[in-house]
């Protein structure tokens, strides 16, 4: 055979190049595929995650016959009832008040969800006498806990830096007790044509510095809020667009009493990346209000695509669409508004 006539052994440039721009185009087609089924597996973390903190609470309902606090931000009001079983150093009085110091509901819940491992990692066990943020308790306030995280939310769930005082930043979460619908009389009956209903009315399953009843949940545990997403809290975000990489102060930490949830609204309009006015505050802003995914200091907000994970009063974890509106939000938040809930 001559050298004219042999068999070509490789592709060549143009045929390599018309192989490359196939992939890519696969690649392409195949990327935005694989990251939905991502997003979808993120989800249903999250879902399972709301449920499993929603049965802790549950659980701690079932020793104590109350709901727990939201918050204790202020130990000298704060109604726990028979938690003896907490005051781990009875000789240690608290930062303030007669009974238990600044805690969050995530701190108190940790003996129902299994986490032993972390409350262990304070000498002598976690300290409810003491501030969450106490050097007794930095240790175990460190400490990630994954079931307190969407995996959706960005960020290295660890406070930017250390507070003073701290030799390690304390780990955050993205779960938070929602613990009031927005309680501006006009904003119910101007706004949204609504009766208001009153200061306890438009609390939610959970409140701050008191333990609840079932019976105090008149609306039903099944049509109330209770838990939702408000991820990135050490940042700020507002529609999808970070606009400070490392607010002030420890906001997001999983044990600190800073953190909850209120189903205000946030005020618009307002600019992706930019933080935004501030809360609805009168009916004048109902308008234009953003019920949820609007901006994360405070509300409920999520980093899943058009919805927000919540967990109602039953414990049963639902997604909220990010086009609901304030109406529809204010009559799921509040637990004693006899109102009917939207369909």
């Amino acid at each position: 055979m001559s050298a004219s006539t042999k068999p070509r052994s490789g592709f060549t440039l143009i045929e390599l190049l018309v192989v490359i721009a196939i992939i890519a185009v696969l690649i392409g087609l195949l990327l935005p595929a694989v990251q939905q089924v991502r997003e979808a597996a993120s989800r249903t973390k999250c879902t399972n995650n709301l449920k499993q903190i929603g049965l802790a609470i549950h659980n701690y309902e079932g020793t104590y016959q109350a709901l727990p606090p939201a918050v204790v931000n202020n130990p000298g009001m704060a109604d726990w009832g028979g938690l003896s079983e907490f005051q781990k150093n009875p000789a240690v009085a608290p930062s303030a008040g007669s009974d238990f110091a600044r805690h969050g509901f995530l701190s108190i819940i940790t003996p129902f969800i299994e986490q032993a491992s972390v409350t262990a990692q304070a000498a002598g066990g976690y300290d409810y006498r003491r501030d969450w943020s106490n050097p007794a308790n930095q240790p175990a306030a460190v400490v990630r806990i994954r079931v307190y995280e969407c995996p959706s939310t960005p960020g290295t769930h660890f406070l930017s830096a250390a507070p003073s005082g701290w030799s390690s930043a304390p780990a955050t979460a993205d779960y938070w007790p929602i613990t009031r619908a927005n309680n501006n009389t006009s904003v119910w009956t101007t706004g949204l044509g609504i009766p208001y209903p009153g200061d306890d009315a438009v609390r939610s399953v959970l409140t701050h510095n008191q333990q609840t009843k079932m019976t105090a949940i008149q609306d039903g545990l099944s049509n109330t809020l209770m838990l939702g997403e408000s991820g990135a809290r050490n940042d700020g975000w507002a529609f999808g667009t970070l606009y400070s990489s490392a607010l002030s102060g420890i906001r997001g930490a999983w044990a600190s009493e800073t953190n909850n949830i209120v189903c205000a609204g946030t005020r618009g309009p307002a600019t992706p990346g930019s933080a935004p006015a501030g809360k609805v505050t009168n009916s004048g802003h109902v308008a234009s209000a953003i019920a949820i995914n609007g901006w994360n200091q405070g509300e409920l907000y999520s980093f899943h695509k058009q919805l927000c994970n919540v967990a109602m009063g039953d414990g049963s974890v639902r997604p909220l669409k990010d086009n609901i509106s304030m109406l529809a939000l204010q009559k799921l938040a509040a637990r004693s508004d006899g109102q009917p809930n939207e369909p």
